[in-house]
């Protein structure tokens, strides 16, 4: 009960954000098992574009992610890393940034492939952040830089 009074306190705005975080989370972690990573997430990058921004407000990227964060850790089970990375550039792309979607290995990891997805706008982690961040090589930019 305490959820839902917290949930009702919101702002409309916030509200919102939680929402969209909640149905992108789940759309995405159903989408990744059952289709190749290029096109999941060309699917959301479709559904980001200018033309589909129909979104209230312009928060700042913190409260963007602050929403994806909330979600994560009020919805039953578990996202990777990769799926949180993507349900957020989703929905910071609807409100107009343009972060940049990084995935990075760990080459020196004993216990094998080790890979890790996050964000990044204007330098900042902003979904992802490891303490042993430094650990994991990037490769290439998903998108050049931050453009779909």
């Amino acid at each position: 009960m305490l959820r839902i009074t917290r949930f009702l306190s919101l702002s409309s705005g916030d509200k919102f954000r939680v929402l969209c975080s909640a149905l992108l989370l789940l759309l995405t972690s159903f989408c990744i098992v059952l289709l190749p990573f290029s096109k999941v997430r060309a699917g959301l990058l479709r559904i980001s574009t200018p033309d589909n921004r129909r979104v209230p407000g312009t928060p700042p990227p913190s409260r963007i992610v602050w929403a994806v964060n909330v979600t994560e850790y009020y919805l039953p089970g578990s996202r990777s890393c990769l799926v949180r990375s993507l349900a957020g550039e989703t929905l910071l792309r609807l409100y107009g940034y343009a972060p940049t979607h990084r995935i990075g290995v760990n080459p020196h990891s004993e216990d094998g492939f080790i890979a890790h997805s996050w964000l990044e706008y204007d330098g900042d982690v902003l979904i992802g952040d490891l303490d042993d961040l430094s650990q994991y090589e990037p490769l290439p930019p998903l998108d050049g830089g931050g453009n779909p």
